[in-house]
């Protein structure tokens, strides 16, 4: 029920190129799921699948109407939001991990559902989608090392 790579590229630039032709900013969001290996070895892929599957409702359910999400790859999402400013995310986050958690109880999943995520503000001075997802990965990764050091 989201967008998929090629879909997401294509209307995710549109929709950041408007924004400045608007003098607008934004942000990109960039999130994957966190334990998708050991949930595959532990439960099957199937299992695995149902998660993604889950996980990939997480944006379209915590963010506006108006933004846009997709999947990127095998358990990477990613979003792009015109108007949203850092201090959303706190919110989001929250949003979020309520969902996984409810998630969780619905499809009985015997496994914590979480998603890491970074993000990359976009402006009239860095608008390429391509670069903005790369910025928000390595901040996906800073979070993905906190997470692990826990």
């Amino acid at each position: 029920g989201i967008l998929n790579r090629r879909g997401f590229m294509t209307l995710g630039q549109q929709k950041i190129d408007m924004a400045i032709k608007n003098k607008l900013s934004g942000l990109v969001l960039f999130a994957d799921m966190d334990g998708l290996k050991k949930i595959n070895d532990t439960y099957g892929h199937d299992i695995g699948d149902k998660a993604i599957k889950a996980i990939s409702s997480l944006f379209p359910s915590t963010l506006r109407s108006n933004d846009i999400s997709g999947r990127l790859s095998g358990d990477e999402f990613a979003a792009v939001a015109v108007g949203l400013t850092p201090s959303a995310l706190v919110r989001i986050r929250s949003d979020i991990d309520s969902l996984c958690k409810k998630l969780q109880a619905e499809k009985e999943f015997a496994f914590d559902l979480s998603i890491s995520m970074g993000y990359a503000i976009f402006d009239e001075n860095k608008s390429n989608l391509t670069e903005l997802l790369k910025s928000a990965d390595q901040q996906l990764y800073i979070e993905k090392k906190i997470k692990h050091n826990r």
